[in-house]
This record gives C-alpha cells, sequence and structure tokens, in this order.
C-alpha cells in the first residue's frame, strides 16, 4: 500500500517547549516547516495574526501537555489500526487514485478535519488536538474523510503522477550527494514520464560569466542554444528576472529564441541559490499549445525548492 498517512504533531507540540506568552512564535516556526499546508489552513479559517493569537491564548497548557501524553502513548496503535484497515479494503478506498493523501497534525482545535488542494492532490488534514479535545475516535474521521473525498472527486492523474513523480525525484536528490547525477535524474524522470514535456534541460550560469547560461543536462533534440545571455530568449529572461516563465504559445512571443518548429511551448523555472543568486534553470519545451497548469508550475518549483535545499 502506498503511504497516504503522515504525522506531524510532535512538530506542532514543539510550542510547550516555549512560555505560553511566546506560543505565536512557536506557531510562525511550525508555519516554516509546513508553510503551504498551515497557511492554507489559515485561509481556510480566515486567521489573521491576531486571531492566531487569541485562539492561542484560550488553550489551557494542561490541556495541551495532556494531548502529547495521550498522542506519545497512543498514536502508533492508532496508525497501526488505520493502515491496517486502509491495507485490507484498498479497493474500497481507492488508495490507488494516487491524488490524495492524509495528514495528522495538531492545529487550533476549531474544526476536526480540511481538504487542502495542491498540486500533488488534495490533502485530508486532521486536526489530532480537536479530536483529543472532544473525544472523537480519529480512526473513523480518517475513513470518512476518504470516502466522502473519493465519491466526491473523479480522479485527477495528473495529480497523482506529479505526487509519485515529486516522491520519486525527492527521495533521489536526498539519497546522492552527486549534484550532475542529480540533475541528470531529474532531467530523465520528467522526460520519460510526462507525455508533453518533450525537451527538459538545465541551463547552468557560467562560472566565467555570470549573465550567461551554458546547455547542461538534455534529453530531447539537439539545440543549437549552447550559449544563451541573460535577458535573451524565454531563458535568458526568466534568468535576468528571476522569476518562472509560462509560455502557453511561443508564436505569441517576440523574445523568443527557437529550439525546434515543434516546440509550441515553454516553462522555465530559475534556480537561485540561498544567497539570491542565479545557478541556473529548468526548462522545458511543450509540442503542445497551451499545456502548462499551475499544478506544472507548482510542481516544477517544488523540485526545485528541494534541488536548492540540498545543494545550494
Amino acid at each position: 500500500m502506498r503511504s497516504i498517512l503522515q504525522d506531524f504533531t510532535p512538530e506542532f507540540l514543539k510550542i510547550l517547549n516555549k512560555d505560553k506568552i511566546f506560543w505565536f512564535d512557536g506557531w510562525r516556526e511550525y508555519k516554516q516547516n509546513k508553510p503551504k499546508i498551515i497557511g492554507e489552513y489559515e485561509k481556510l479559517e480566515n486567521l489573521n495574526n491576531k486571531k492566531i493569537k487569541k485562539y492561542l491564548g484560550e488553550i489551557k497548557r494542561k490541556d495541551l501537555d495532556m494531548f502529547k501524553q495521550y498522542w506519545e502513548n497512543n498514536f502508533l496503535q492508532i496508525k497501526k489500526d488505520i493502515v491496517m484497515k486502509l491495507s485490507r479494503n484498498s479497493e474500497y478506498f481507492q488508495l490507488k487514485r494516487g491524488d490524495f493523501v492524509v495528514y495528522i497534525t495538531g492545529l487550533l482545535g476549531l474544526k476536526p478535519l480540511y481538504y487542502i488542494e495542491t498540486y500533488y492532490g488534495t490533502v485530508i488534514l486532521i486536526d489530532a488536538f480537536y479530536h483529543f479535545l472532544n473525544n472523537i475516535d480519529i480512526r473513523k474521521t480518517v475513513e470518512n474523510a476518504i470516502l466522502k473525498f473519493i465519491n466526491e472527486n473523479p480522479v485527477n492523474s495528473k495529480k497523482a503522477l506529479f505526487a509519485k513523480l515529486l516522491s520519486q525525484i525527492e527521495k533521489y536528490i536526498y539519497d546522492n550527494n552527486n549534484i550532475d547525477k542529480v540533475m541528470e535524474k531529474i532531467v530523465k524522470t520528467l522526460y520519460e514520464n510526462v507525455d508533453y514535456y518533450n525537451w527538459v534541460g538545465f541551463y547552468l550560469t557560467d562560472d566565467n560569466d555570470k549573465n550567461l547560461l551554458i546547455l547542461g543536462s538534455y534529453l530531447g533534440e539537439p539545440t543549437e542554444h549552447i550559449k544563451i545571455p541573460f535577458g535573451s530568449g524565454i531563458c535568458g529572461q526568466a534568468a535576468s528576472t528571476k522569476n518562472t516563465f509560462v509560455i502557453q504559445d511561443v508564436t505569441k512571443e517576440t523574445n523568443y529564441l527557437s529550439c525546434s518548429d515543434k516546440t509550441k511551448s515553454e516553462i522555465v523555472v530559475p534556480i537561485i541559490d540561498k544567497n539570491g543568486n542565479v545557478f541556473g534553470e529548468l526548462d522545458i519545451d511543450s509540442h503542445k499549445l497551451e499545456p502548462f497548469t499551475v499544478e506544472d508550475t507548482q510542481f516544477l518549483e517544488e523540485i526545485i525548492s528541494l534541488f536548492v535545499k540540498k545543494f545550494l
């Protein structure tokens, strides 16, 4: 059975390491580790800093201490029960569809669960603290939440594919220290698995000229654009502005370097190191018009984020 259940409750409970007057600081640190998920949660609850401080202030330390003790003593069994139920009924819960995941964590105790849309599928976000406060069996909530999702939503094959590929790429990045091999693996994974990614490659900033891009690892038809100055074409513009460029129809672009008559669209994601310098970029050409969605942008930017975190 694929891994669809993850527990981030211990990260939430780190706020107990602080005096209560600093719990908001603990919440912000928690959000930094899970910015997209917690950020979307705050949007769904219409939370601003003032409201977050108010809700945190209403939580009693003894309740949070008791919750921590309960979770540390019981979660392994709870997880075992959930996984066993799902694995024994994998077809019923449609685990092979791959476009959803269950995250269990501590939140502000406002509601039992939330459905959060991401580029890799729907996150079913379960508030374990809410369940503890209200004495609700979290196992049943997980089951019912999955059933509600699969009954109300058709399979999103694109998100399922991106989730699968991101997991593979993330594992390879963290298991390997050779930056060149990692770039080759990213190129190969994207090129071979996304049918409308017809040219995939890296351009890297020249060591001797910081305003010049040099072609790196790539798959697809050979290109004459071995070197691209910053500002020239879509790749050069992405490098000079440090912004992702999504071009759904290259014929409408005036500043475009044609690599092939077959190319109809292009997406370029810049690679910015921790010092704000342009290391290079990931460039993808497609033979289709308007193939890219926001999921493509988020998916590719997340790959680059993982790459930067490991190597730059």
